[in-house]
């Protein structure tokens, strides 16, 4: 499959350009044109980006775009290509991971996709760069993008922190508690709203985070469809019970491995859920360092996910429910660090910079990349990708 474009079609002797670049362009504003057009000749332009996204599905997500001289504003995802026919030879039409984009960015001009979501905007950016003779792709470093790239100046972040890792660890583990008693809240809420029992709100926790961020929401529908109740009165048929209501569910299968797949979690579910050692996760009341690493083996051994989901596992459900059940005053100083996830590794090159060592700051701790992904969610999502007028130090 050819995945480069010559970077001006019309002149044989340029250097190619790849997608790769297309997508450094759209999030490097100061290579970006100040103003595009979409395919109806209407002014777009770019109030943030969006965020570059590392995993399945578009290019950049929850972008903010100015459309017309009366600048309504789109916001959701951006997808690019290097030609308008990508989207459709990618296999995008239909597929509900891009349902939310808002603009479709190529480089070659070309009729839009016929389908294209609806207001969805196709924005040709090729034709405007090639009116600049002074562009070209060899310009683009490659390598620093999406992390190196956040700032022609020194960031904020990186000058509050700078040469001091305990600064770090303290502002990270307090931003990890809160986002642990956050949790604890909904799991109360859950329970003092009476249509959730707390062995039942406990199993659909589990369910989704088996199902990672791609098919939470199909694993937490199917433990709906066969509540906690079922699995302890039919262990010998969960699995199949599991099987009839995932027939009511759509997989996000991009990026799944075989022995990893809907089917083989749901089966390790069964064998979990259907043994009866739900309760034994219910009653767990030793969250010290060596009652984590406990709790993880117990996961692991009974083959219910490995280490790294399990430690996910326990630091956004158990430790939650533990809090939200008072058996915990406060979140425990140190969790087992679970995988690390693209917005975590986001946040840490936007607050510590390209060069910073993760083990020294956050890796080996699960509480401390839950605060990565707390500062995430609180600081980075509202921010432009360089950072500008960031708030963690003036908070």
């Amino acid at each position: 499959m050819d995945m480069s474009l010559r970077c001006f079609e019309f002149d044989p002797n340029c250097e190619p350009l790849t997608e790769r670049h297309l997508q450094a362009l759209w999030y490097d504003r100061d290579m970006r044109p100040a103003v595009l057009f979409d395919a109806a000749g209407r002014e777009v332009r770019v109030v943030d980006p969006g965020t570059w996204n590392l995993e399945c599905g578009p290019d950049f997500k929850n972008a903010t775009l100015e459309v017309g001289s009366s600048r309504h504003r789109l916001q959701g995802d951006v997808e690019i290509h290097l030609r308008p026919s990508d989207w459709t030879r990618h296999g995008h039409a239909g597929d509900p991971a891009y349902r939310n984009v808002v603009a479709h960015v190529v480089w070659a001009d070309g009729p839009a996709p016929p389908t294209l979501p609806p207001s969805a905007l196709s924005i040709c950016v090729g034709k405007l760069m090639a009116a600049d003779i002074g562009f070209s792709p060899e310009q683009i470093d490659l390598t620093g993008y999406p992390f190196a790239r956040l700032s022609i100046d020194e960031r904020p972040c990186r000058r509050f922190f700078d040469g001091a890792p305990d600064k770090a660890r303290a502002i990270l583990a307090d931003a990890g508690r809160k986002r642990l008693v956050v949790k604890a809240k909904r799991f109360a809420q859950q329970f003092s709203s009476g249509r959730y029992s707390r062995a039942q709100a406990y199993y659909e926790a589990l369910m989704e985070t088996l199902g990672y961020c791609h098919n939470a929401g199909a694993f937490r529908t199917i433990a709906r469809r066969v509540p906690c109740n079922a699995a302890a009165v039919e262990p010998d048929t969960l699995f199949e019970a599991y099987n009839a209501a995932a027939c009511f569910v759509e997989w996000d299968m991009r990026g799944i491995r075989p022995n990893n797949s809907p089917k083989e979690r749901l089966r390790a579910a069964a064998a979990f859920f259907g043994g009866g050692r739900l309760d034994a996760l219910l009653d767990w009341r030793d969250f010290s360092p060596r009652g984590c690493r406990d709790c993880i083996i117990y996961i692991e051994r009974a083959r219910l996910m490995g280490r790294a989901r399990a430690a996910a596992a326990l630091a956004n459900v158990l430790v939650p429910l533990a809090l939200a059940e008072r058996k915990l005053a406060r979140a425990p100083d140190w969790l087992p660090p679970e995988d690390l996830s693209s917005p975590m590794r986001l946040t840490a090159f936007r607050m510590f910079g390209r060069d910073h060592n993760p083990r020294a700051l956050y890796l080996d701790n699960g509480l401390l990349m839950q605060g990565l992904l707390q500062v995430h969610r609180e600081f980075c999502l509202n921010l432009y990708p360089d950072c500008v007028e960031c708030g963690i130090v003036a908070a």
